[in-house]
């Protein structure tokens, strides 16, 4: 494992990891003398898709930042330097196609995650896992997407779902790397609570559909406050990661 950075309180850590399907369940879990409440689900971006966690598909506004009018022309633009012909029958209707969803898939830079919304609440540490995303590398604008797990130790406050879900939108929909949103989300939450722990993994289409060809996920890592603490870390990374020597095998 390479340490990326230790200064300032910020702890990163990345790897390369194969992919493979994680499985979903529900559980109180005891680990020594913390309690760990766990939230978890197989689709929680389906449960959550709108801001206000209400199950509603979402539909993304143009950002203040955005000109629909204008990226529509820019992508015109780019089909005819393409060779293409924009004003064919598959094509007419690209650029305010792809405008609108422009406006949705980078609606985070707009985005406010809404974390003072919290409820009073006595868990040692929560465990939210697989919190799906979906964002776009900035190097080649293509997606990266995957799981977020997001695991808190509360200040005598708990944060409902689909706040978490909204934070991680706010960061995944926009021109991003994924070794910035992992430390962005630990750090939004880190003044919130007393600790923070935060686990992407991504699959980069940037690599699978060009240059190395490589199927391997990237698994990046951000802990803020009590989490330094590595017998803490660990517990509750073999919690996530769903293997107890998953820690140790990248030596985190």
């Amino acid at each position: 494992m390479r340490k990326v950075s230790n200064s300032d309180d910020r702890n990163y850590e990345h790897a390369h990891v194969n992919s493979g399907n994680n499985k979903s369940t529900t559980a109180d879990v005891d680990m020594g003398n913390r309690s760990i409440r766990k939230m978890e689900s197989n689709s929680i971006d389906e449960k959550a898709k709108s801001s206000n966690g209400d199950g509603k598909e979402r539909r993304g506004s143009t950002s203040k930042r955005h000109s629909t009018a204008r990226i529509k022309r820019l992508i015109r633009q780019l089909i005819i330097e393409l060779g293409e012909d924009p004003d064919r029958e598959g094509l007419v209707d690209t650029p305010e196609r792809v405008a609108e969803m422009y406006a949705e898939i980078f609606s985070g830079y707009d985005m406010d995650s809404e974390l003072d919304v919290t409820f009073s609440e006595e868990s040692d540490v929560v465990v939210a896992r697989e919190i799906q995303f979906y964002s776009m590398c900035e190097h080649h604008i293509l997606p990266f997407f995957g799981k977020v797990h997001i695991a808190y130790i509360p200040d005598g406050k708990v944060f409902g779902i689909s706040k978490l879900v909204r934070l991680v939108e706010k960061y995944a929909k926009r021109l991003q790397i994924q070794e910035r949103m992992t430390k962005q989300i630990a750090d939004e939450l880190k003044d919130k609570v007393k600790g923070v722990l935060v686990v992407v993994e991504g699959d980069h289409m940037c690599m699978r559909m060009r240059g190395v060809k490589n199927n391997s996920r990237i698994l990046t890592i951000a802990y803020r406050g009590e989490f330094e603490n590595r017998e803490v870390r660990e517990q509750v990374l073999s919690l996530l990661m769903d293997s107890s020597s998953c820690a140790r095998m990248y030596n985190i």
